[in-house]
């Protein structure tokens, strides 16, 4: 049987995923749970993230940008340098450019779908 170049994901059902949490010098508040189900993992990575409730940082590198559309649940995002966060829920589509840095508070389990690329 040859190899398919044709990969998907049905977000409804996704089995069992790969567990993760933030390191613990990260951490600002809570104890969030992440699962992931990676669907390709190449210079370009895709798949779905979902994390619980907890508040946590984020600094992306100089060379990684990130889009992810929410499926389900809510979160705020606060950028370094930005007065107010910002809030997020299902169908929105966010984009953290290079160098993003802030923290990241899911407000509600959620779950998005996420590609992030070398740049």
């Amino acid at each position: 049987m040859s190899v398919s170049n044709l990969k998907y994901a049905r977000t409804a059902s996704l089995g069992a995923g790969e567990p993760g949490r933030p390191e613990p010098d990260l951490l600002i508040e809570g104890a969030p749970e992440f699962m992931s189900w990676p669907l390709i993992e190449t210079q370009t990575m895709s798949g779905v993230w979902a994390a619980s409730p907890g508040h946590h940082r984020v600094m992306r590198g100089d060379d990684l940008i990130e889009s992810f559309y929410i499926l389900e649940g809510e979160i705020e995002l606060f950028e370094e340098g930005q007065a107010a966060p910002k809030r997020f829920g299902p169908g929105d589509l966010v984009v953290l450019e290079p160098g993003f840095r802030g923290s990241w508070k899911t407000i509600s389990a959620m779950r998005k779908v996420y590609f992030t690329s070398k740049v």
